[in-house]
């Protein structure tokens, strides 16, 4: 899930905005300043156009992003940063990565990661590796995994590798593994054989891990 709609998120419902956090109200008076239409601020939907011009805001979006206290809203903003060329250009995964680790809120978290895998950079790359190896924030480190691949670092296969056997993020992982391309996995496949064996064969991993798993040593079986 790499696009602005998320799934189960309570971004996604319907949901009365803070009137006391004068943070959220004066994020929108400043998008209206800019000319940006706001009547479609926090609607994620492929099924009709939207007004809101997500290129323009990204800065603002990404100013006050820290500033607010709801996590509904903060996701809501994550959500309209997400895949953004403009929010890349301005380095919103540095904030990203930050509002990841101080929140306590998964979903946001996890829309954060999901921002990550389309916004990070080379240069995100260390921030990235401390958080996704970080226990302590579980499943919510899912997305991670696609965002460390996305920043080219030498270091992601061999952290990635680590992961294999972590039980919240296995599968997020071995398919960014696979995700280096049918030759070029081959190398860190093999170094992390042992690793997808047990996987396979424990039934504490999520179906969705043993099923990465058994997709990754069938590639392997392929090969001479």
């Amino acid at each position: 899930m790499l696009g602005r709609g998320l799934p189960d998120g309570p971004a996604g419902q319907n949901h009365a905005s803070v009137a006391d956090d004068p943070a959220f109200e004066t994020m929108l008076e400043e998008l209206r300043l800019k000319g940006i239409d706001t009547s479609d601020f926090g609607v994620f939907t492929s099924l009709r156009p939207t007004s809101f011009d997500h290129a323009d805001a990204a800065p603002i979006l990404l100013h006050w992003l820290p500033e607010l206290r709801d996590p509904i809203e903060k996701e809501r903003v994550v959500r309209h940063l997400t895949a953004e060329p403009e929010a890349e250009r301005i380095g919103a995964a540095q904030v990203l990565i930050d509002e990841f680790a101080r929140s306590d809120a998964h979903h946001l978290k996890w829309a954060i990661a999901n921002a990550l895998a389309t916004l990070a950079t080379k240069k995100d790359a260390e921030g990235l590796i401390e958080l996704v190896g970080d226990r302590r924030h579980g499943r919510s480190r899912e997305m991670l995994c696609d965002a460390l691949k996305r920043t080219k670092d030498p270091r992601a296969p061999d952290v990635l590798i680590g992961l294999v056997d972590d039980r919240d993020v296995a599968g997020h992982a071995i398919l960014a593994l696979r995700s280096y391309g049918p030759r070029s996995s081959l190398p860190h496949l093999r170094r992390a054989e042992e690793k997808l064996r047990k996987v396979v064969g424990d039934e504490n991993f999520s179906e969705f891990s043993r099923r990465q798993a058994r997709k990754a040593l069938e590639r392997l079986e392929r090969q001479p």
